[in-house]
C-alpha cells in the first residue's frame, strides 16, 4: 500500500477508526482516497481515455465526402481547411492525452476535488471539436474563430495545470518519493500550452490569419522549458 510520511493512505470508502475502534464520520469519510490499483481509481482513468477517444473521433465528423464526386482533386482542395483544422486539433488533443497519461503515472490516489478537476478538464477536451469546426468554417479574416479556439485550448491547458498543482499540494495524492524538483519539471511540461495559446489571442485580434501559425511555437517552447527544468530534477526521478 502506498504510504505518505509513513502513514498508510485510506482506501476508497474506508474511514479511520475512532476511540474504541468505532469508525469516525467526518471530513475523511466524505472525501475518501481511491488508491491506484483500486476499481474506483481505474474507472476514472478508463473514463478519461474514453472521452479523449470520442473527442478525437468527433474531429473527423465535419469532413464529409460529397454524394457526387465529379473531381476528386477539386473536392480535396475544397476540404483543405477542414483537414488542416482536424490535423491541428488532433495534435492538440493528442498532446493533452499524453500529458494526462504522464501525470497519472505520479498521481497515485484520488480525492473528490481532484476527480472534479479531472471532469472539468475532460469537459474542455470534449468541447474542442466545436471550436475546431468553427476554426476554418467561416471567414478566415475574422478574429472570432481563432480567438475562441485559442481560448478553449488555453482553458484546457490551465485546468490540466490545476490538476497537477492540486495533486502536488494535497496530502497523499502524489508519493513523497516524487521530489520537489521533479514536480517543478512536470509543471514546466504543462506550461507551454496555456502560454502559447493564451498569447496567440491578441495576435488573432490583430491578424487572424497569422494566429494559427503562432501555435507552432508550442514545439520549441515545449521542448526548451522542460529541458531547463530537467537539470534541476534528480537523475532517474519519476522513472
Amino acid at each position: 500500500m502506498i504510504t505518505d510520511g509513513g502513514e498508510p493512505l485510506a482506501r476508497a470508502g474506508d474511514a479511520p477508526p475512532g476511540e474504541g475502534g468505532a469508525p469516525q464520520r467526518g471530513r475523511t469519510a466524505l472525501n475518501p482516497l481511491s488508491i491506484a490499483g483500486n476499481l474506483e481509481y481505474d474507472r476514472v482513468l478508463f473514463f478519461s481515455d474514453a472521452v479523449f477517444a470520442i473527442a478525437i473521433t468527433l474531429l473527423v465528423v465535419d469532413i464529409r465526402v460529397p454524394e457526387i464526386v465529379v473531381n476528386a482533386g477539386h473536392q480535396l482542395y475544397e476540404s483543405r481547411s477542414k483537414i488542416l483544422s482536424f490535423t491541428i486539433s488532433f495534435l492538440v488533443i493528442g498532446l493533452f492525452w499524453m500529458g494526462h497519461h504522464r501525470l497519472f503515472r505520479y498521481i497515485t490516489a484520488l480525492d473528490r476535488p481532484l476527480i472534479f478537476l479531472n471532469l472539468l478538464f475532460l469537459g474542455t477536451i470534449a468541447f474542442l471539436p466545436y471550436p475546431t469546426a468553427l476554426l476554418f468554417a467561416g471567414n478566415t479574416r475574422a478574429p472570432a474563430a481563432p480567438v475562441f479556439y485559442a481560448a478553449c485550448v488555453a482553458a484546457a491547458g490551465l485546468v490540466e495545470l490545476a490538476i497537477w498543482l492540486y495533486a502536488t499540494h494535497a496530502k497523499g495524492l502524489v508519493p513523497a518519493s516524487v521530489s520537489p524538483a521533479f514536480r517543478r519539471y512536470e509543471l514546466a511540461q504543462l506550461l507551454p500550452t496555456p502560454i502559447v495559446f493564451g498569447l496567440s489571442i491578441p495576435v488573432a485580434f490583430a491578424a487572424p490569419g497569422v494566429a494559427p501559425f503562432t501555435w507552432i511555437l508550442l514545439v520549441p517552447i515545449g521542448r526548451l522549458l522542460p529541458r531547463v527544468m530537467r537539470a534541476k530534477a534528480p537523475r532517474g526521478a519519476g522513472d
